[in-house]
This record gives C-alpha cells, structure tokens and sequence, in this order.
C-alpha cells in the first residue's frame, strides 16, 4: 500500500496536552502511532489548531475529525465545502450524536437540570454528522446506531487501541511480580458513575465483611452509598483525577478490578477498554457485559450479565505468567494498535 498522509483533529479540553487527554489519545495519538509505523505520515492536531489554520488541510489524503460538532463558522464554512466528501472522517466513541437519547445519558439531571446545553451540544454533534460520508465507531452498537440514524453512511468500527508502548510499561510492571495493597479497585474517571457503583454496593459490602484486613481502593470522583457506610474506614479513596500516563503504576497495585455500568443505551455503546487497559498490568477485571465487554474471553476478565454475578467479587484467582502471556496475546489480536490501525487502512485507504 502507498504511503499517504493523513491528519487526525482532536476535538479536547486539554489544548495545550492534548495527549494527557484518555479520548483524543485512544482515538487520535494512539491510531496515528501505529499508522506512522506501518509507513504513513500521520499527524494529529487539536480542533482549536485547524480552525485558526484551515489551509493544512491541503496537504492531507484524509482528515479525521473526532468528535466533530458545529461550534465555529469557519469550521462550518469548511465541512459544508467538502460535504460527503471521502477525505473526511467523522469519529466518535460515545454516543453523542442521537437526540432522541438524551435523557438516557448519565446522571444528566443531576449535572445539567434543565438539560438544555447537553441538548445543544448533542445537536451540534448530530447536525455534524449529516455533512460526513465517512465514519469511524469505537464500538459495534456505536456503528449501528450511526447507520440507523443517518443513512446510507460507510460505516466502520474501529476499536480503540492500546499503543505498544503502553503494553511494554505494563509488561514490566507485572514482570516486576510485586505484592499488591488492593484486593480490589475502582476506577469511575468521571462524576457519571455514582448510580452505577451504588447498584453493586452490597456485593463491595460483603468482599469487606469477609475479608476483613482488606480495603477498596477508588480513584475518581464518587459518592459513596451509605449502605457502605460502616467501611468507610477501610475505604481509600483519592477523589482527584491523575494523568492518564501515571495510571498503570497505580492499578498495577490492584488485583481486581471492578467496572459497573448501568444498562441503558448509551453505556451499550461505551467502550471495554477497562477490560483491555487493565488486562496487560495482570489485573483481574470484573465488569458488566456491555458488548464490547461481551466480545472478549479472557480468564482475567469476569462478564456480569445480570446483577448476581457480582457475586464473583468474593473468588480468588491466580495465573501462571504462561497464562498472562497467552490471555495478553489473545487480548492484543483485537486491540493492539498495529491490528487496528490496519483495519483502519483496509476501512479508508
């Protein structure tokens, strides 16, 4: 395949370290490493950088623009100029874009009471999405919900990816085989996850009640029920959000780690990336089988269909390192960032 040059626009917060940003570094960063290392030339830039130089996008055979919405003129001037066009790529992994599903995403009248600018950002995402051909979906039900929506779309999955430098620190961490403080970990990332951590609580309540010198480790920012409130003691709890990069070497001080998702059709849509970032530090992972979840078989991963089986807190597991190798083999196949970044060029090039 001929090299081309392609250009990746991150639509982040974080303008001056976009990197330091979880979504524009899976979506972005990550996608753009591996195509460079299968011989293209791919840069990446905030959406706030294209805006103020337009011109750039001259010099590449395709732009991506993630999580793309109608925010600024010149921005509109230019999707409305390449409509449909195949250079462009639209690419979201979250489901931000269907207006009739804004009173299922989470918390939402809790953080935003009359809802009114979550329905003008999804609106904006939506109107968006009418001037792209091209897609590009984190997940299968994210994919089927564009091409329901917005007819007759090249539609395409491309999962997120964990880039090769990211298994290589996790390898080392777990080769470093030391003990860890936590039996069990919780990682919620956002102010979302209150409703989905309170639904298991009593199961978190009884792994305390048996095992009593452990104690739960979170990372984020969460309410805790006061159904655990006779542990909180035994609760570590650091509610500031840390850099993505220093993550590893804080889960990698974890056993098990627990991701609980309420069932609705915006966390079907959502990502099994806490199955598959965990997985390479030899962390155990106990999550709800939202299909991306569902997708993988691992014998580090436990899938919760239904409520009950968040009985499986309580087990204990251990693995040989020839069983961590073969289940992280398994786990890279479908989302090592080479493998996906050629279903990327076979999707779009």
């Amino acid at each position: 395949m001929k090299s081309n040059k392609i250009l990746f626009v991150g639509q982040t917060l974080s303008v001056e370290r976009p990197f330091l940003d979880p979504s524009t570094r899976y979506r972005c960063f990550n996608i753009a490493y591996a195509l460079n290392k299968r011989g293209h030339i791919a840069d990446v830039i905030t959406l706030d950088e294209f805006i103020e130089n337009m011109d750039i996008a001259r010099q590449y055979d395709k732009i991506v623009f993630h999580r793309p919405f109608l925010k600024n003129e010149k921005f509109i001037d230019f999707l409305l100029k390449n409509n449909g066009s195949e250079r462009i790529i639209a690419d979201y992994d979250d489901l931000i874009f269907d207006v009739t599903n804004i009173l299922s995403l989470p918390e939402i009248k809790t953080r935003d009471p009359y809802v009114k600018g979550t329905a003008n950002y999804i609106s904006r995402n939506a109107a968006a999405c009418e001037l792209f051909n091209n897609f590009s979906l984190s997940t299968t039900p994210l994919s089927n919900k564009v091409s329901s929506i917005f007819k007759g779309k090249n539609v395409k999955v491309i999962s997120n990816a964990l880039e090769d430098e990211y298994v290589d620190l996790s390898t080392k961490l777990f080769n470093l085989n030391k003990p860890r403080k936590y039996k069990l970990g919780y990682f919620p990332g956002t102010a979302s996850h209150n409703a989905d951590f309170n639904e298991i609580s009593n199961y978190i309540a009884d792994f305390l009640k048996e095992n009593k010198k452990e104690r739960l480790f979170i990372l984020g920012p969460l309410k805790l029920p006061y159904s655990l409130s006779q542990y909180f003691h035994r609760i570590d709890h650091v509610q500031e959000t840390v850099p993505f990069n220093h993550l590893p070497y804080i889960k990698a001080n974890v056993e098990t780690i627990i991701a609980p998702l309420g069932i609705n059709e915006f966390n079907n849509c959502k990502s099994g990336l806490k199955f598959f970032e965990a997985m390479p530090l030899g962390c155990r992972v106990i999550a709800t089988a939202i299909p991306d979840i569902d997708r993988f078989d691992s014998l580090y991963l436990d899938k919760c269909h239904v409520k009950s089986d968040w009985e499986k807190i309580s087990l204990k597991k251990q693995f040989s390192k020839d069983t961590y190798q073969h289940e992280l083999d398994k786990t890279l196949q479908k989302v090592g960032a080479n493998n996906v970044a050629k279903i990327w060029e076979e999707s779009f090039l």
